[in-house]
């Protein structure tokens, strides 16, 4: 992510957050729908939401 060597970036923390933030967003979706529905394809909307 261009850091500098041995500076604290939290830049990658931020991103992997985001990545397991919306897969909890999307499996709490899909269990509220009953498991109906392609849990990858909520996975997406919830990414999609944070981008913008």
């Amino acid at each position: 992510m261009g850091a500098a060597v041995g500076s604290a970036d939290p830049r990658a923390r931020a991103v992997i957050a985001t990545a397991f933030a919306c897969m909890d967003a999307a499996s709490m979706a899909w269990v509220d729908n009953d498991g109906k529905g392609d849990i990858m394809d909520l996975y997406d909307e919830c990414l999609a939401a944070v981008r913008g």
